[in-house]
């Protein structure tokens, strides 16, 4: 009977480097598909310089949208890099959940198109980027806690106060715009017709990003502090 031999101490991270140069290398295809969407639009020699502007409208808005979402992407990507450091080991479950979380990524260019269809009779283009967003927050947050707490042994041994910290950060995120998006999935569904209710949903995932950073900040004040009593006893 055959059996697979554990590959080497240099495969094993030749194979890892390739986990982290797939990752970046759909971050990059997808921060590409963003820009390659846009397009100067076709204006008619007879229209006058001081009429361009019902023309380009449409591309200051797709060119804002590409601009969120490339911040959105850039701070993934700078997410997924720090959460990176910590690995030193790898295997099936966290390649599965990887992946899950680049499947959010590579949707962004479709779910950002969408939203230049969004009408205040049509909002599922909103409702599909929130939920984008939403997803990969979950996504990243899953990925933290196999790596943190299900299965410590593929992160490097120590720094255990950079990984509570990191971990409870991506888990308040992950919260905040989770129950952001409930709230106004919510309102829309009680309240489809007050308009006035609807846009005051919006301002949920601000306030609830306002109140976490500051949770945040009390509880990793709160991480050190015991971590600094800790030391203090030895």
């Amino acid at each position: 009977m055959s059996v697979i031999k554990e590959p080497k101490s240099e495969h094993r991270e030749l194979e890892l480097d390739r986990l982290i140069l797939f990752s970046d290398g759909v971050f990059a295809i997808a921060i590409t598909l963003l820009i390659i969407e846009i397009k100067l639009p076709e204006i008619p020699d007879t229209v006058p310089v001081t009429n361009y502007m019902p023309y380009l409208k449409p591309v200051l808005l797709e060119f804002l949208i590409f601009m969120g979402t490339f911040a959105f992407l850039g701070n993934f990507w700078r997410r997924h890099l720090l959460l990176c450091r910590f690995l030193q080991h790898y295997d099936s479950g966290l390649i599965n959940r990887n992946l899950f979380f680049l499947f959010f990524i590579v949707i962004f260019p479709f779910t950002a198109s969408a939203l230049t269809h969004v009408k205040s009779h049509f909002i599922l283009p909103l409702f599909l980027y929130l939920c984008n967003l939403a997803g990969a927050l979950a996504a990243l947050f899953w990925l933290a806690y196999y790596m943190f707490q299900k299965k410590p042994s593929l992160a490097v041994p120590g720094h255990f106060t950079e990984k509570e910290i990191m971990y409870q950060r991506y888990k308040y995120n992950f919260l905040t715009m989770a129950t952001g998006f409930t709230v106004i999935t919510m309102v829309y569904f009680f309240f489809p017709e007050n308009t006035h209710y609807q846009y005051m949903s919006y301002w949920s995932i601000p306030a609830l990003a306002l109140f976490n950073h500051f949770r945040l900040k009390i509880k990793k004040r709160n991480t050190l502090r015991a971590v600094h009593i800790g030391d203090k006893n030895l």
